[in-house]
Protein backbone atom coordinates (compact mmCIF):
# COMPACT_ATOMS: atom_id res chain seq x y z
CA UNK A 1 0.00 0.00 0.00
CA UNK A 2 2.86 2.38 0.81
CA UNK A 3 4.41 1.66 -2.58
CA UNK A 4 1.17 2.53 -4.40
CA UNK A 5 0.84 5.84 -2.53
CA UNK A 6 4.49 6.66 -3.24
CA UNK A 7 4.03 5.80 -6.93
CA UNK A 8 0.88 7.93 -7.25
CA UNK A 9 2.63 10.83 -5.49
CA UNK A 10 5.62 10.54 -7.82
CA UNK A 11 3.49 10.62 -10.98
CA UNK A 12 1.38 13.50 -9.65
CA UNK A 13 4.55 15.48 -8.97
CA UNK A 14 5.86 14.76 -12.49
CA UNK A 15 2.61 15.87 -14.15
CA UNK A 16 2.46 19.09 -12.16
CA UNK A 17 6.15 19.84 -12.79
CA UNK A 18 5.94 19.22 -16.53
CA UNK A 19 2.68 21.09 -17.05
CA UNK A 20 3.95 24.47 -15.82
CA UNK A 21 3.86 27.16 -18.50
CA UNK A 22 6.77 29.58 -18.67
CA UNK A 23 4.67 32.20 -20.49
CA UNK A 24 6.53 31.87 -23.77
CA UNK A 25 4.78 31.83 -27.13
CA UNK A 26 5.88 30.89 -30.63
CA UNK A 27 7.30 33.78 -32.63
CA UNK A 28 7.64 33.60 -36.39
CA UNK A 29 10.27 35.62 -38.14
CA UNK A 30 12.51 36.10 -41.12
CA UNK A 31 16.12 37.15 -41.57
CA UNK A 32 17.03 39.29 -44.59
CA UNK A 33 20.16 40.77 -46.13
CA UNK A 34 19.53 43.41 -48.81
CA UNK A 35 15.99 42.09 -49.37
CA UNK A 36 17.16 38.51 -49.91
CA UNK A 37 16.63 35.57 -47.56
CA UNK A 38 19.42 34.46 -45.24
CA UNK A 39 19.51 30.67 -44.89
CA UNK A 40 21.18 28.81 -42.02
CA UNK A 41 21.39 31.83 -39.70
CA UNK A 42 21.56 30.84 -36.02
CA UNK A 43 18.72 32.26 -33.92
CA UNK A 44 19.42 31.92 -30.19
CA UNK A 45 17.17 32.94 -27.31
CA UNK A 46 19.94 33.80 -24.86
CA UNK A 47 17.46 34.15 -21.99
CA UNK A 48 15.96 30.65 -22.22
CA UNK A 49 18.97 29.09 -23.99
CA UNK A 50 16.81 27.72 -26.84
CA UNK A 51 18.04 27.91 -30.41
CA UNK A 52 17.03 27.27 -34.00
CA UNK A 53 18.27 28.05 -37.50
CA UNK A 54 16.59 29.72 -40.45
CA UNK A 55 15.34 27.61 -43.35
CA UNK A 56 16.10 28.20 -47.05
CA UNK A 57 13.58 31.06 -47.10
CA UNK A 58 15.23 32.76 -44.10
CA UNK A 59 12.26 31.92 -41.86
CA UNK A 60 12.39 30.71 -38.25
CA UNK A 61 10.14 29.91 -35.28
CA UNK A 62 11.23 30.17 -31.65
CA UNK A 63 9.52 30.39 -28.24
CA UNK A 64 9.85 33.84 -26.60
CA UNK A 65 8.32 36.15 -24.00
CA UNK A 66 8.70 39.84 -23.23
CA UNK A 67 12.25 40.73 -22.20
CA UNK A 68 13.95 37.78 -23.94
CA UNK A 69 16.97 38.55 -26.10
CA UNK A 70 17.33 36.94 -29.51
CA UNK A 71 20.84 36.71 -30.93
CA UNK A 72 21.25 36.30 -34.69
CA UNK A 73 24.63 35.02 -35.79
CA UNK A 74 26.27 33.55 -38.88
CA UNK A 75 29.78 33.38 -40.27
CA UNK A 76 29.41 36.06 -42.98
CA UNK A 77 27.10 38.44 -41.06
CA UNK A 78 27.43 40.82 -38.11
CA UNK A 79 26.02 39.70 -34.77
CA UNK A 80 22.54 41.15 -34.25
CA UNK A 81 20.70 41.26 -30.89
CA UNK A 82 16.95 41.97 -30.60
CA UNK A 83 15.11 42.39 -27.29
CA UNK A 84 11.53 41.12 -27.44
CA UNK A 85 8.88 43.67 -26.46
CA UNK A 86 5.06 43.65 -26.30
CA UNK A 87 4.72 45.12 -29.80
CA UNK A 88 6.70 42.26 -31.36
CA UNK A 89 4.60 39.72 -29.46
CA UNK A 90 1.35 41.41 -30.53
CA UNK A 91 2.40 41.25 -34.19
CA UNK A 92 3.76 37.71 -33.74
CA UNK A 93 6.16 38.53 -36.57
CA UNK A 94 9.78 39.71 -36.54
CA UNK A 95 11.83 40.71 -39.57
CA UNK A 96 15.55 41.20 -38.93
CA UNK A 97 17.92 42.81 -41.41
CA UNK A 98 21.53 41.76 -40.96
CA UNK A 99 24.67 43.41 -42.30
CA UNK A 100 27.60 41.72 -43.96
CA UNK A 101 30.74 41.16 -41.92
CA UNK A 102 33.80 42.62 -43.60
CA UNK A 103 37.18 41.23 -42.58
CA UNK A 104 40.30 43.08 -43.63
CA UNK A 105 43.55 41.21 -43.87
CA UNK A 106 46.95 42.73 -43.09
CA UNK A 107 49.30 43.02 -46.02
Amino acid sequence: MKNIIALISFFSFCFVGLSQDDGRQMLRGQVLYRDSNVANENVINSTSEMATITNDDGQFMIRVKTGDQLVFTAVNYQLEVVTINDEILANNRLVVEVTEKVTELDE
